[in-house]
């Protein structure tokens, strides 16, 4: 499979935008992360977090495994993806999302706060969606925004990686406050207009590992190839 970056107990403390996430139970040096939000379908979103949780759990991932919550989610469910899952908790106020548009999407912007991760490497971003199949740690070698390209012009935030930076995070949430456009008023529309020249980075091919030492693009973002 080729891989091209194109940037490719519950914890009771709660994250606000000041405040560093973190948690007690740190593992390893990188980690997968989803977000579980306070919606009319929580149910169906809960069952696919944990169906993500466990596909990646059955293949021992060398990766702790994080879920970002908002801090209405229910938590007998939060509790069953720490204690019967193996996930780590961290319980979030949801980013206020300025783009009024789509309601659907309001709360999407809290996959922002996988910047605030800084006591990893590297964080593997994902929606609930997702299932694995196959070890894809790999993932963690791209740069400092990887993701995949669904056209040209767009690329698809369901699954990205990121290096965790406050610095990042607070220049986010300031291009919120000062009303960035925003093409579909979701995290994917931000994440593009965010990361304009994303398109023009180097192609991450990750069982070429050579390739991450003579890029000298690579450290910027890189064109994931799923």
């Amino acid at each position: 499979m080729r891989v091209m970056v194109v940037m490719v107990g519950v914890v009771q403390a709660t994250a606000f935008y000041g405040v560093n996430l973190k948690h007690k139970n740190k593992e390893h040096r990188n980690a997968y992360a989803t977000v579980y939000m306070g919606t009319p379908r929580d149910y169906e979103f809960y069952v696919a977090t944990r169906v993500l949780i466990r596909s990646l759990n059955r293949l021992q991932v060398d990766a702790d495994l994080i879920v970002i919550a908002s801090l209405d989610a229910p938590l007998r469910w939060l509790r069953a993806l720490e204690e019967e899952d193996g996930a780590k908790v961290l319980r979030v106020e949801n980013v206020n999302n300025p783009y009024k548009g789509q309601q659907r999407f309001k709360l999407t912007l809290n996959k922002l706060y996988a910047w605030r991760l800084v006591d990893y490497d590297g964080v593997v971003m994902l929606d609930a969606d997702n299932l694995f199949l196959h070890k894809t740690d790999e993932l963690f070698q791209c740069g400092q925004f990887c993701a995949v390209f669904i056209n040209p012009g767009i690329f698809h935030t369901g699954l990205f990686v990121l290096q965790p930076s406050l610095e990042v995070f607070k220049d986010m949430i300031h291009q919120l406050e000062t009303g960035k456009a925003n093409p579909d008023g979701a995290d994917q529309g931000f994440t593009g207009a965010y990361f304009p020249d994303l398109l023009d980075q180097p192609k991450f091919y990750p069982h070429l590992r050579w390739a991450l030492q003579t890029s000298h693009g690579l450290s910027n973002g890189c064109l994931l190839l799923l």
